[in-house]
């Protein structure tokens, strides 16, 4: 587990901790509730890929450094286009 501080004013700490004490949890938790709540929705929006593009999903291997943008390049720029 990572520990994260957060710079809040002291009005807006006082209030957050009331709220979480009225939820009956500690700030912490609260905190870590709605972000995860927050990435949920995200997680959520994001298209599923068809099936048969995900049936592809991991079927190659590059090797490390590869830069498909330098390849994609090298394609315009050669006249014959080989």
């Amino acid at each position: 587990m990572s520990t994260l501080t957060l710079t809040l004013d002291d009005g807006l700490m006082s209030k957050a901790e009331n709220y979480a004490r009225i939820k009956g949890t500690d700030l912490s938790a609260l905190v870590a509730n709605w972000l995860r709540s927050e990435v949920a929705k995200i997680d959520a929006a994001k298209p599923a890929l068809p099936p048969e593009l995900a049936a592809l999903y991991g079927c190659i291997s590059l090797p490390a450094g590869y830069d498909y943008k330098e390849d994609l390049g090298n394609v315009f720029l050669d006249p014959k286009g080989q």
